[in-house]
């Protein structure tokens, strides 16, 4: 369960594209989150990505120390939304980061716990609509 597998991260471009092309996204800064019930359902039940753009940190090991930490997060808290998804359905999850400065992991922990229970919330009424 602690673990964040290659089959856990959202590689697909088709997947990537589908979801920048999704309208279910809000902001919870320092993020925003664009996600969607995916077309293609995975062995797990949430897939994600990390996105941190070069114009807030021009340096690549900044900008890879923010993914981390974000994974991270998502890895020890994952239980949060995964207890909330039905079997056979799989979320994809894009977190682009927003903030200009290096976060602390406490403060990206908070973010990532906050936003994954608004996703499960979310998913689940939109799941039970279908």
């Amino acid at each position: 369960m602690y673990t964040l597998s290659k089959t856990e991260r959202l590689c697909s471009r088709i997947l990537v594209e589908e979801l920048l092309a999704s309208e279910l996204s809000f902001v919870k800064y320092p993020f925003r989150i664009i996600y969607k019930i995916s077309s293609i359902p995975g062995i797990h039940p949430a897939r994600i990505a990390v996105s941190v753009g070069k114009k807030r940190f021009k340096r690549a090991v900044k900008r890879n120390r923010v993914k981390r930490l974000v994974r991270e997060a998502f890895r020890l808290n994952k239980a949060i939304l995964y207890n909330e998804i039905p079997e056979g359905k799989t979320i994809d999850i894009l977190l682009v980061y927003l903030d200009y400065s290096l976060p602390t992991f406490a403060k990206t922990e908070k973010a990532v716990k906050i936003i994954l229970q608004k996703i499960a919330t979310r998913c689940a009424t939109e799941i039970n609509q279908e």
